[in-house]
């Protein structure tokens, strides 16, 4: 026999069911310990992985709750399963009657930028946010290239001399889908500039 995760049946006899529930108590802890802690051990039994089936299509939403699945999104940087939320239709209402449609929601993003100089993290939405600090005025290339610079701005660091100092003025240009650059009319030695920008993944 092998494990039934429906045994012990309340509407049948304990004393019909010895065989299965035997093999249940065999097999429980090899079975439990795909996503579980082990037994014997701390916190045992205890969940410690979820496992998202990757969908071909949206689920879609016909109750009051809320889904969470996994579903291939396309990037720059190719196709890869990522994280998607799909929460009820909650509009049109009498006080807001767009009628706005449920639409999936990207949460997660398969690489994120720790190490620098170019940061990078993920926004829901299919979005990612990149920060960092450059030294002097000049391109900056983003990693991993987005699909798209929605925005970028940044602010220096220093500031002007004489008696009433004030930050260096600043501006950005978008030139390609995964560089800027930062111009200031005043900052014309080595000064540093702190940058954010914001893409579509």
């Amino acid at each position: 026999m092998t494990y039934d995760p429906t045994s012990p049946n309340g509407l049948q006899s304990p004393k019909d069911q010895v065989t299965q529930v035997r093999t249940n108590f065999a097999q429980f802890a090899s079975i439990l310990a795909i996503n579980h802690t082990g037994f014997n051990l701390t916190n045992q039994g205890d969940h410690e992985a979820v496992v998202l089936n990757n969908q071909s299509v949206d689920p879609g939403v016909t109750q009051d709750l809320d889904v969470i699945y996994c579903k291939n999104a396309t990037s720059n940087l190719g196709t890869q399963p990522q994280i998607f939320l799909q929460i009820p239709k909650f509009l049109p209402t009498e006080l807001d009657p767009t009628n706005a449609i449920n639409a999936p929601m990207q949460l997660t993003y398969n690489q994120v930028n720790v190490a620098g100089p170019v940061f990078q993290s993920f926004l829901p939405g299919g979005y990612l946010f990149y920060f960092g600090t450059v030294s002097a005025l000049g391109t900056v290339t983003l990693s991993p290239a987005p699909t798209k610079i929605l925005m970028a701005i940044a602010n220096s660091n220093n500031l002007t001399g004489g008696s009433a100092p004030a930050p260096f003025d600043v501006q950005t240009r978008i030139t390609s889908n995964s560089t800027f650059v930062i111009s200031s009319a005043l900052a014309t030695g080595i000064f540093t500039f702190t940058w954010m920008a914001i893409a579509s993944a």
